[in-house]
């Protein structure tokens, strides 16, 4: 985990904070970054009873797909991958309370920055660049996806029916994907607006931490 003090999003050379616009007015494409999500990877099989006591999330089982808990959300990467999202700055409580409810824990928050796609034209400026099938009665609210935007890795995590998108790309390629996204939706308009709030705090379950403290009792540490 990088020191909070040192952490740069980045876009920030982008200086984005300064273009936001109050209201989108007659763009058709609205773009912001969700700057310093918690980002942790766990593998593992039959793991969505332990992860469910450990932060209280319900797994996504069904391919594809997204769930939501307790302030985090999941996104299904594989049979035994899921990529479990949170506020910012939780990712080392969350690394904490997952270590020994998977296979592999990895906190990944700094691999990759989040893109939010809304508007009008969301879809069809990402329509340009994906392969995937992105029309309403396929590609729906509660869908994710791994596939390529303009030759780049991506992540797809619809969020909305509006639409509203989530694209999660890789550090190394988020200037080049946001520049992409910029010069794709000028014809209709691009207005950068402000980050989304998060929606609700990530609390630790009671029962993981009770356990815990049991288990540090029981062999002589203390929790403070």
């Amino acid at each position: 985990m990088v020191e909070s003090y040192l952490r740069q999003s980045p876009l920030a050379h982008l200086g984005l904070d300064a273009r936001v616009v109050a209201e989108p007015g007659a763009a058709q494409l609205w773009l912001t970054e969700r700057r310093y999500l918690g980002k942790i990877n766990v593998r593992g099989q039959a793991i969505e009873k332990e992860v469910k006591t450990s932060v209280g999330l319900d797994l996504p089982l069904t391919p594809n797909t997204t769930s939501q808990g307790n302030g985090l959300t999941g996104l299904w990467l594989g049979p035994d991958e899921w990529l479990i999202v949170g506020p910012p700055g939780a990712e080392k409580a969350l690394a904490e309370a997952l270590d020994g409810a998977a296979r592999a824990v990895i906190d990944v928050s700094e691999g990759r920055t989040v893109i939010r796609l809304a508007g009008p034209m969301a879809r069809d400026v990402l329509a340009m660049g994906c392969p995937l099938d992105l029309h309403p009665s396929v590609f729906t609210a509660g869908q994710c996806a791994q596939s390529h935007l303009a030759r780049t890795s991506i992540i797809l995590d619809q969020v909305d029916n509006a639409p509203v998108y989530d694209v999660y790309v890789e550090r190394s390629q988020a200037d080049y994907l946001w520049t992409w996204f910029e010069r794709a939706g000028e014809p209709y308009g691009v207005a950068i607006v402000a980050e989304p709030p998060v929606a609700a705090s990530w609390r630790r379950p009671a029962k993981r931490k009770a356990a815990k403290k049991k288990v540090d009792t029981d062999s002589g540490d203390t929790e403070a």
